[in-house]
């Protein structure tokens, strides 16, 4: 097999090459040629040629222009934080947390207690190290709204009241409701 362009006037007038996959073989004794695929048009495939290769498996050489349209701004981290939300469905403490907790004006508590929970497991730090932690990793309510750290300079603190408040508030709703969160919890297990 092998590549053939061929050009092909349009209606327009203008000349258009196309690449085809043409393989050779032999019929009665004659050699014969039958197109496998046509491929397009040859100035369409230098476009994606960095695409195919990489596809393929080769490498791409470094001079030739990559995906110039791609830019990445931010990734945050997902996994450590996707093992804790399985973790929290298959104990059921979703359920148990809200039940426990009661319910908050805005965030519920239960979705509070994941972020606090989550920070112990993944990277312990402190209240305000916690606000660092919500840049680099993506938590996110079970509305799929992300926690993010509302900055606010105040002498040593850093981290806005309101929400060193929130985190504050959920720690008493954890410990007022400690003892009945561990029976419920040795209760399902």
């Amino acid at each position: 097999m092998y590549l053939r362009t061929v050009k092909v006037r349009s209606s327009s007038g203008a000349v258009n090459e196309y690449v085809r996959v043409v393989e050779a073989y032999r019929d009665h004794g004659k050699v014969k040629q039958r197109t496998v695929a046509e491929l397009g048009r040859k100035d369409l495939l230098a476009e994606i040629f960095p695409k195919l290769q990489r596809l393929l498996g080769h490498e791409v050489d470094a001079a030739s222009p990559q995906d110039k349209d791609l830019d990445i701004l931010d990734a945050s981290t997902w996994g450590p934080v996707l093992a804790v939300r399985a973790l929290f469905d298959q104990l059921g403490l979703w359920t148990l947390l809200d039940a426990e907790l009661g319910k908050a004006k805005d965030v519920p508590f239960a979705d509070r207690a994941f972020v606090l929970i989550a920070n112990r497991l993944i990277r312990p730090v402190s209240e305000h190290g916690r606000a660092g932690w919500l840049e680099t990793d993506f938590l996110c309510n079970r509305q799929g709204r992300r926690f993010v750290p509302h900055w606010h300079r105040h002498k040593r603190v850093r981290v806005h009241f309101r929400q060193l408040e929130a985190w504050y508030r959920t720690l008493d709703q954890l410990i007022t409701a400690k003892e009945k969160i561990e029976v419920a919890l040795f209760h399902r297990l």
